[in-house]
C-alpha cells in the first residue's frame, strides 16, 4: 500500500516518552555537564582572565548547572509518577481481588422469570416501604441488592410523630416477613421478584419521599460497585474471561435500571448511574459496539443536568452524539483534558467513517488522533492503546506504514505486562496487517496467531472471528504457508489447507457476522467444512 500521489503526510512528533528520555537519561546529562566545566576550564586557561571569558564561563557553569537539575527533577518525578502508578495498580487489584467468576453458563436449566408487573392491592395501600419497592425501575432484584435496598429504607430517615417507635427490624427479618406475605417470590439462582404492591400513595407523592430515595440509591449504589469492579476486571489478564461472562448475564439487567425519563433523582442516584454508563462503555468498546448502543448515553443524558453536573453531562452527550462543538475547559483538569482527548477521537472516527477516503481527510484524522493522544492521561491504559491503534490504521491507508509501525510497537510496549489484554491483542493483531502489507506473510500469520490465542483466553467472539478470517483468508491466498498454521503431522496438502481454512471462514462469518471478506474467500477455499476442525497452531514462545 502506498500513500496517493501528490500527497505528502504530514510529520508525526515522536512520542512523548523517547523525547524526555533520550535528553534528560541521567548518565547523559551527567556526562554533558562534565564535558560543559571541562570545556569552562579550557577556555579561562586558554584565553586568560578577562571580562568576556568570565561571561562564557559562567555560562557554560549555569548550563552544567541547569542541566543537573533538570534531569534531578525528572527522575524525582518519573519516581513519584511510577509510584503513584504502583498505588493505583494495587488499589484496582484490591477491588477486583474478592470477585468470583461466573461459571460456564449451563443449558436446560428451568428458570423462573418476573415478566409482570407486580398486583396493586388495596390492602396494602399506604405502606411505605412497599410503595417504594413499587417504583423501583426494576422488579427482580438478587438477593444482596434486595437486602441492601431493604436496609436503605429502614434506614431512611422519616418524620415519626412524638409516640410512635422506629422500625426495630433488620432487613433479613423484613425480607422474610415479606416472602411469608407473598409480598415478594423467590424465583432460585438467589433472586427475588416483586408480585405484589400497594395502589396509594400515587407515583408523585412516593418519589418525593425518603424512602424511594434511599432505596433507589442504594439499588443502584450496589450495581454500580459491582458493574466498576468487573469493568477493572475486563483489563486483566486474570478475570478478563469472567468479566466478559458477567457483562454477558447482567448488561441487560443494567440497562433496565435507568427510569424514566423526566424522573427527578436525587444526586447520589445521577453520581450512580454515570458510573453503570461509565462501566457499560468500557464493556461496548470491547464488544466493538457504538458508544450510544442500546441508548444507555441517550438515557443518561436526561439525568445529567448541565448546570448540576457539568462533566457528566458533556461526556453523556459525546457518547449519545449530541455533542456539536468541543468541551470547554473543566476542573479538575485532568478530568477535562481526558474529555478534549474523547471528543477529538470520535471527532476523528466520525469523520472516517462519514466522509469519503481522500488524503485531506486522512491527514485531519490523523492529526486529531494524535492529538487526543496526547491529551490522554497516561495512566488511562486502555484509552492510549485505542488511540495508538486508530492512528496506526489511519497510517496504514495513508501507505506510511513506518509511522504505523512505530505506533504499534509503541502500544505493544503498554501491554507488555499484562495490562489491558484486549488492547494488547489487537495491537497484535494490526501488526498482522502491517506485516502483511510490508509483503512478509510469515511475520503476519504469527501475529496473527498470537492475537488469536489471546482472544480465546477472553473468549472475544469478534476478535477470533476477526482472526480466524485473518489466517483464514491468507491460506487461501498462499497455501504453501499452511505448515506453520497445521503443522505437518500428517503430511499436508493443498486441499487439506484449503479445507481448513474454509472452516476458519466458516467460523469467521458466525462469530463476527460484519467479516465481510470471509464469504469471499470461502468461496475460493471450496471447503464443505462448516466450523473449525483444527484450530490454527499457537504461536511458538520467543526466544
Amino acid at each position: 500500500m502506498t500513500a496517493p500521489r501528490g500527497y505528502e503526510a504530514p510529520q508525526q512528533s515522536t512520542p512523548r516518552s523517547s523525547i524526555w528520555e533520550g535528553v534528560l537519561g541521567t548518565a547523559e546529562v551527567v556526562a554533558w555537564a562534565l564535558v560543559l566545566e571541562l570545556g569552562r576550564n579550557i577556555v579561562v586557561n586558554s584565553l586568560g582572565d578577562s571580562d568576556v571569558v568570565k561571561v562564557i564561563g559562567g555560562l557554560l557553569r549555569g548550563l552544567a548547572i541547569v542541566a543537573v537539575l533538570g534531569a534531578g527533577a525528572y527522575v524525582a518525578y518519573r519516581r513519584i509518577d511510577s509510584f503513584r502508578e504502583r498505588v493505583r495498580t494495587e488499589r484496582e487489584l484490591a477491588l477486583i481481588a474478592e470477585l468470583v467468576e461466573p461459571g460456564e453458563p449451563v443449558r436446560f436449566v428451568d428458570a423462573r422469570n418476573c415478566p409482570d408487573p407486580p398486583r396493586q392491592l388495596s390492602e396494602l395501600d399506604h405502606d411505605p416501604i412497599l410503595a417504594a419497592l413499587r417504583e423501583l425501575p426494576v422488579q427482580e432484584f438478587e438477593t444482596a441488592a434486595l437486602l441492601a435496598v431493604l436496609s436503605a429504607i429502614l434506614e431512611a430517615p422519616t418524620r415519626l410523630p412524638p409516640d410512635s417507635a422506629p422500625d426495630g427490624r433488620t432487613a433479613t427479618l423484613l425480607l422474610a416477613d415479606l416472602e411469608v406475605r407473598g409480598v415478594v417470590d423467590y424465583l432460585g439462582a438467589d433472586r427475588y421478584c416483586l408480585r405484589k404492591a400497594p395502589r396509594l400513595p400515587l407515583t408523585a407523592e412516593v418519589v418525593r419521599g425518603p424512602h424511594w430515595r434511599a432505596a433507589l440509591s442504594a439499588l443502584l449504589h450496589h450495581y454500580a460497585d459491582r458493574a466498576s469492579r468487573w469493568a477493572i476486571a475486563l483489563e486483566t489478564v486474570r478475570f478478563a474471561k469472567g468479566a466478559r461472562r458477567w457483562f454477558e448475564a447482567e448488561g441487560e439487567y443494567l440497562r433496565t435500571l435507568f427510569p424514566d425519563p423526566g424522573t427527578r433523582l436525587p444526586t447520589a442516584a445521577v453520581h450512580q448511574l454515570a458510573r453503570i454508563a461509565d462501566a457499560l462503555d468500557v464493556w461496548y468498546a470491547r464488544k466493538g459496539l457504538p458508544e450510544n448502543a442500546y441508548g444507555v448515553a441517550q438515557a443518561l443524558c436526561e439525568f445529567t443536568d448541565a448546570d448540576d453536573f457539568p462533566l457528566r453531562s458533556e461526556l453523556a452527550a459525546l457518547r449519545a452524539g449530541r455533542l456539536r462543538r468541543r468541551p470547554p475547559k473543566y476542573r479538575p483538569r485532568a478530568l477535562s483534558t481526558s474529555l478534549s482527548a474523547r471528543w477529538s477521537h470520535y471527532t476523528a472516527l466520525h469523520r472516517l467513517e462519514t466522509a469519503p477516503p481522500s488524503p485531506t481527510v486522512l491527514s485531519e484524522s490523523a492529526e486529531q488522533l494524535e492529538a487526543a493522544w496526547w491529551l490522554l492521561p497516561r495512566a488511562d491504559l486502555a484509552a492510549v492503546v485505542c488511540a495508538l491503534i486508530n492512528l496506526a490504521v489511519v497510517h496504514l491507508h495513508q501507505g506510511r506504514l513506518d509511522a504505523a509501525q512505530d505506533r504499534l510497537e509503541l502500544a505493544e510496549s503498554l501491554t507488555r505486562d499484562g495490562r489491558d489484554p484486549d488492547g494488547g491483542a489487537q495491537t497484535r493483531e494490526t501488526l498482522g496487517v502491517l506485516w502483511w502489507t510490508r509483503g512478509e506473510p510469515r511475520r503476519a500469520l504469527r501475529h496473527w496467531q498470537r492475537a488469536l490465542t489471546a482472544y480465546r483466553d477472553l473468549e472475544d467472539d469478534l476478535g477470533i472471528g476477526r482472526c480466524l478470517q485473518h489466517l483464514g483468508s491468507a491460506v487461501v491466498l498462499a497455501p504453501e504457508h499452511g505448515g506453520l498454521l497445521l503443522g505437518n503431522d500428517p503430511a499436508l496438502t493443498r486441499a487439506e489447507v484449503l479445507r481448513q481454512a474454509g472452516g476458519w471462514l466458516a467460523a469467521a462469518r458466525r462469530l463476527h457476522p460484519a467479516a465481510l471478506h470471509a464469504e469471499h474467500y470461502a468461496r475460493q477455499a471450496g471447503s464443505t467444512l462448516h466450523t473449525v476442525d483444527r484450530w490454527p497452531l499457537p504461536a511458538p514462545d520467543p526466544q
